[in-house]
């Protein structure tokens, strides 16, 4: 097993000369060469732990791991963590990993670790593999590299763990600096909206769902109009109901009896807009399963609100219900909203 330990522990110096050449040589790392540099590393890479995994089971067979004190089971999983952990600092040290966005002094010391961190691997092995050599070396300084070997195993997980909380710690800085642009955007939209021509377009603004902030200025922007109210009933006798209903469903309104009726005939503007829109679907990607969940359940949340007051609306709630059934040229998928619907109208 020596001989066999040997022979690989030479390849795998043969390789790691490789490996250095392409971490501190001079090399096109992009385009088409740093594919090929990627590989090569890889490669390299791949080599050399198998190599070393080889030269690692000849030591365990020459017993050159009797030293680390536990036996049986324990001993192993000291070894195999031990092997582990210094292939990791090979393998990440040699890749470069974790050390983008280090100050630059740390940055060119932890450049030589890749070298230190294979010369280590490599000194460990020799000395665990040939008991003659151990002999003439006092025990502290044969030891020293594996321990070495690990330490830069672990500085390497180190050094990666850092960059992965970096990392996340970026990636969510820019989410949370993108929210904020685009609630920003949205506030500043509102303030060009002139709610006297175009109330309309600041309902959308009003669900439940919106940013408090964001709803609370389009809200009351809407009520700065005297006539609001009187607003949101037109805009429920046209093609606008939708956006009505979005608000309705939400907020309450000073004048609920000027609604009752308006808010029946918004229901069959709904359904009829439905209508419409399933004849205009062309495959199962534009009428998919979700599609008129929302406006169903603002338009049942607004009914519910005016409920008893004078207006029976399941008629027209079962007009949005037939409307689901305009037939379609391809499979047509089982939409939630019927589902919604038929619950209500069991109800009621």
């Amino acid at each position: 097993m020596t001989i066999l330990g040997n022979l690989f522990l030479g390849i795998a110096a043969l390789v790691s000369i490789l490996l250095i050449n392409l971490i501190y040589g001079h090399h096109n790392r992009s385009g088409d060469a740093g594919v090929g540099y990627a590989w090569s590393m890889l490669t390299g890479i791949a080599a050399f732990v198998v190599c070393m995994s080889i030269v690692a089971i000849s030591i365990g067979v020459k017993g050159g791991y009797a030293w680390v004190g536990s036996s049986g089971v324990m001993r192993t999983v000291w070894v195999l963590g031990g092997f582990v952990l210094s292939m990791l600092g090979v393998v990440f040290l040699s890749m470069g990993e974790g050390m983008g966005g280090l100050p630059r002094f740390l940055y060119q010391i932890m450049k030589s670790t890749p070298l230190l961190a294979i010369l280590s691997v490599l000194a460990s092995a020799l000395l665990l593999l040939n008991e003659p050599l151990r002999a003439i070396l006092p025990t502290f300084v044969w030891r020293l590299p594996t321990f070495t070997a690990i330490g830069f195993g672990i500085v390497a997980m180190g050094f990666i763990l850092a960059a992965k909380v970096r990392n996340n710690a970026a990636i969510a800085k820019a989410a949370t600096e993108s929210a904020d642009n685009f609630l920003q955007g949205q506030l500043n939209y509102v303030d060009t909206i002139d709610v006297m021509k175009d109330m309309v377009f600041l309902l959308v603004y009003t669900d439940a769902n919106q940013n408090m902030t964001l709803r609370e200025k389009a809200l009351a922007k809407i009520k700065s109009r005297p006539d609001w109210q009187e607003e949101l009933v037109r805009r429920l006798q046209n093609d606008w109901a939708p956006e009505a209903f979005t608000f309705l469903a939400s907020n309450e309104v000073d004048d609920k009896a000027m609604f009752v009726e308006p808010v029946r005939q918004g229901v069959l503007i709904q359904a009829r807009l439905v209508r419409e829109n399933i004849r205009q679907c062309r495959d199962k990607y534009s009428l998919y399963q979700g599609k008129f969940t929302w406006e169903v359940d603002r338009v049942l949340r607004t009914v519910d609100k005016f409920q008893g007051m004078g207006a029976d609306y399941r008629p027209a709630v079962q007009e949005l219900r037939k409307a689901l059934d305009q037939p379609v040229s391809f499979e047509k998928p089982k939409l939630t909203a019927k589902t919604i619907l038929d619950k209500w109208l069991e109800k009621h």
